[in-house]
């Protein structure tokens, strides 16, 4: 699934949170599919800045155009924990601080990532142009 798919799939489900169709269902059940939606929100939220770090570190032995990519990658990943942050705080009308921190360390990783792709791009245009 392409990032494209997933951002789609992420706003369709935040419009169909929005709604309000009960659809005959009691309200307990209501409560327990929020709850669950909740949970697999802050699931994206916790996974998100683990994976990009391992990413981030693994991305250290790699070619620049991986490095480019994995930077792609990060940002959309960077605006889809924003976008869940606020879905969790629609949905609960507050968060925890875990999941701050967690966001806050995702904003840092991606900008640190964005500063070592800009050295190494620099280390290649200068190299690339010391040979001629």
């Amino acid at each position: 699934m392409n990032i494209k798919n997933m951002f789609t799939a992420l706003v369709l489900g935040l419009i169909a949170l929005s709604s309000n169709h009960s659809q005959g269902s009691t309200a307990d059940s209501a409560y327990q599919g929020a709850q669950l939606i909740v949970i697999l929100f802050e699931c994206i939220l916790i996974a998100l800045p683990t994976t990009a770090f391992l990413l981030v570190i693994w991305s250290r032995w790699k070619h620049l155009r991986f490095k480019q990519l994995l930077q792609t990658v990060l940002n959309s990943s960077l605006v889809l924990m924003l976008i869940s942050m606020l879905a969790v705080n629609q949905l609960t009308l507050d968060f925890s601080s875990w999941l701050i921190v967690f966001a806050i360390g995702h904003t840092l990783l991606v900008g640190i990532s964005y500063l070592l792709l800009k050295q190494h791009t620099n280390r290649v245009k200068s190299s690339l142009t010391g040979c001629w």
